[in-house]
């Protein structure tokens, strides 16, 4: 450090000059919060809108973490307010871009229905589900399998979906009324008069 006393003026006032590395530390430098290094450069960290800053390769970790976990997509730091793609748009080639949109819809997607099929285990997005007989399949846009909504295993076609409550309930009442299925359309009948023979 090196100090002078300004000639003329009123009180005696000391000015310090420091090396141009400190003046550059003090002035250019920024502090990461995830990692905690001190020394990055302004221009290689990003602002966040909570005020703290985060230098670009943690920012890059973060993001490539995002990908694989559910948990931290999309990314954030102290708030509820993700990071703004603004800050990691030069860090990534569009390959990831690609990727880490995908899985943004992916993880965004309550309820998330994945192929149950061997070797696939594909994500069902949302326009790939309907109604079939009036009960919710997706179907695989890799491997073409039909899965049930319900249960998330494969398609059970005109059986009943085990995990179906609303089905079972019903189910558990026509068996205490004696009520019985038609073999052909599935639906509910009970035996008024006549034998027990069913016909269609």
């Amino acid at each position: 450090k090196f100090s002078a006393t300004i000639p003329g003026a009123r009180k005696a006032v000391r000015v310090l000059f420091l090396p141009s590395a400190m003046i550059y530390w003090l002035y250019f430098s920024v502090t990461c919060l995830t990692c905690l290094s001190d020394d990055i450069p302004r221009s290689k960290s990003a602002k966040l809108t909570c005020g703290h800053r985060m230098c670009q390769s943690c920012l890059k970790r973060i993001f490539k973490l995002s990908v694989n976990d559910p948990q931290h997509m999309p990314p954030k730091c102290c708030t509820a307010d993700f990071i703004p793609l603004k800050h990691v748009d030069k860090l990534f080639d569009t390959e990831f871009k690609k990727t880490w949109n995908r899985k943004f819809a992916e993880y965004s997607t309550k309820n998330r229905i994945y192929c149950p099929a061997r070797r696939c285990g594909e994500w069902i997005k949302p326009g790939n589900i309907h109604k079939e007989d009036g009960k919710k399949v997706g179907k695989c846009s890799r491997c073409k399998t039909k899965v049930c909504c319900q249960c998330n295993g494969k398609w059970h076609g005109t059986k009943d979906c085990p995990k179906d409550e609303e089905t079972n309930r019903l189910l558990e009442t026509a068996k205490e009324a004696g009520w019985q299925r038609c073999y052909n359309c599935r639906t509910m009948v009970e035996l008024k008069e006549g034998c027990n023979h069913m016909t269609w």
